[in-house]
């Protein structure tokens, strides 16, 4: 028997990557199979510039029920463009869903954790890691616990939330501040979900894209950095201090003062990396106060496309 759950999938299609007419199906036969009522949300960033995938997407909605094809205008970052996929999905659970690395199998299995009492389900799963990353993740994870970010071990971009969660996710926040971080502090019940990922290189992970998450994450979600750099400031103004009543001592205590040169180089370079790496961080959060002002949009749509047939046409709303 089929359950009377509303189901969301959700993907997005990043450009040059498009979503094949094969892979809808198979997710729309399974969930057919298993529930009602369903939709799967299809979000597009980019131009439409080839002609295959414009025919991809024709056939999809000619043929296939209960599929929506919403196209961005541009390209926005991966946060941005899930979060499109949340707001606009109707479902009672919605999952996210890659299809570049996750099974359709899991979709059946979180959905029923879902139901089961825990708001969003995390999926974790293998992934092939450079060694500096491994080595970096290490250093970035205590880091990461200082601003309330824990995640599981190993946590994809898979999710399923339930309703409760999706509108706690999209009525708070903008969403280009971390998706993932807005989803764990909902504060509803949350529960990890291991799977085997089907391309284990899709989500493979180096230490440029390390780097670039670990400032992003504690730039835009966090105050403490620009604590820590209060702090750092603070010490570096110490240092001169001391560096100074040093200096004035010597002075008045000897008369050679030239085989200083070296210290004084010395304690410039470590003032100077002092003060860039706060105006590097001040610029970061000069960056976020410009966002948050803007009244522009975080995404807008070019157009939305809807699937021509129904799931069953002999069904009625009244029993």
């Amino acid at each position: 028997m089929k359950s009377d759950s509303f189901v969301s999938v959700v993907y997005v299609v990043e450009a040059g990557s498009p979503l094949r007419y094969e892979e809808i199906s198979a997710m729309q036969g399974e969930l057919n199979a298993r529930y009602s009522d369903y939709e799967i949300v299809v979000i597009g960033q980019g131009a439409i510039m080839h002609s295959s995938v414009s025919r991809d997407i024709s056939e999809m909605l000619k043929h296939l029920p209960s599929v929506r094809y919403i196209q961005l205008v541009g390209t926005v970052s991966l946060d941005v463009a899930w979060a499109a996929g949340l707001e606009n999905a109707i479902g009672d659970f919605v999952v996210l869903f890659n299809h570049e690395m996750d099974p359709i199998s899991v979709v059946p299995d979180v959905v029923e954790l879902c139901r089961s009492g825990y708001d969003v389900v995390v999926g974790t799963a293998e992934r092939r890691k450079t060694l500096a990353y491994a080595a970096f993740r290490y250093f970035a994870d205590r880091l990461l616990r200082a601003i309330d970010y824990q995640l599981p071990k190993n946590a994809t971009s898979l999710r399923c939330l339930s309703r409760r969660a999706v509108n706690a996710v999209t009525s708070t926040g903008r969403f280009h501040h971390q998706f993932y971080l807005r989803i764990q502090k909902t504060g509803y019940p949350s529960v990890a979900y291991r799977y085997q990922s089907t391309s284990p290189l899709a989500g493979e992970k180096s230490l440029v894209q390390g780097i670039y998450r670990l400032v992003r994450l504690m730039v835009f979600n966090s105050l403490s950095p620009l604590r820590w750099m209060s702090v750092l400031g603070f010490l570096g103004a110490l240092a001169a201090f001391v560096l100074a009543t040093y200096s004035v001592l010597i002075h008045l205590v000897s008369n050679n003062i030239v085989p200083g040169w070296t210290t004084v180089v010395l304690s410039m370079s470590v003032l100077f990396m002092f003060q860039f790496i706060m105006m590097a961080f001040f610029g970061e959060y000069l960056g976020r106060l410009l966002n948050d002002r803007s009244d522009r949009g975080d995404y807008s749509i070019a157009f939305e496309k809807n699937s021509v047939v129904m799931v069953d046409q002999d069904r009625v709303n009244v029993l």
